[in-house]
Formats: structure tokens, C-alpha cells, sequence
């Protein structure tokens, strides 16, 4: 049985995850599932870079020739970063 006494308000609680006075969390499990829900709000509050908003405006275009060009560009990209990887792939097998 493990005792903690409450930051908040002082309260001693018997084994429990939040007080029961005032709920602040008390065990390391409560602690990191509060810690991972604020993680999550903040970075659902990040608005998207521009970028990120052109690129998807040029994915939903209404425009045949725009969606033609996003998709080749991204073709394009995703080959010459496959490209990229096989070429540090082969120079971390040459080290080893």
C-alpha cells in the first residue's frame, strides 16, 4: 500500500491515482496519461504550416491539370527520396 500526499491540497490518499478531495493526479500512471492528453490539445491547436494547406488545395483541386501536377511532383519526390535512401543504405553496408 502506498501513501502520497496530495500537492494540491495536502491530503493523504491510500494507493489512490487521483486525490479524493480536490482530483489532482497522484500516481506516475495518472500523471503521464494528463501529461499525454495536454500533449495532444496542443498540437491540435497548431494550425497547418502553408505549405501544408497548399499541397492539400492542390491534392482536392477541382481542377484536372492541378491534380495532374500535384501527383507527378509527388511521384517525383517520393522516387528521388526512395533514391536518397538506397544510397545511405548502401553507404552505412559499405562501413560495415
Amino acid at each position: 500500500m502506498i501513501e502520497r500526499k496530495c500537492s494540491n491540497c495536502g491530503t493523504w490518499n491510500n494507493d489512490e491515482d487521483y486525490c479524493k478531495s480536490c482530483g489532482t493526479a497522484l500516481s506516475p500512471k495518472a500523471l503521464d496519461k494528463q501529461k499525454t492528453e495536454q500533449l495532444k490539445k496542443e498540437a491540435a491547436a497548431i494550425p497547418p504550416s502553408k505549405v501544408d494547406v497548399f499541397l492539400e488545395k492542390a491534392k482536392t483541386s477541382k481542377y484536372l491539370v492541378v491534380r495532374i501536377g500535384y501527383y507527378i511532383f509527388y511521384s517525383i519526390f517520393l522516387v528521388l527520396g526512395a533514391f536518397g535512401a538506397f544510397i545511405a543504405w548502401l553507404a552505412a553496408m559499405a562501413n560495415a
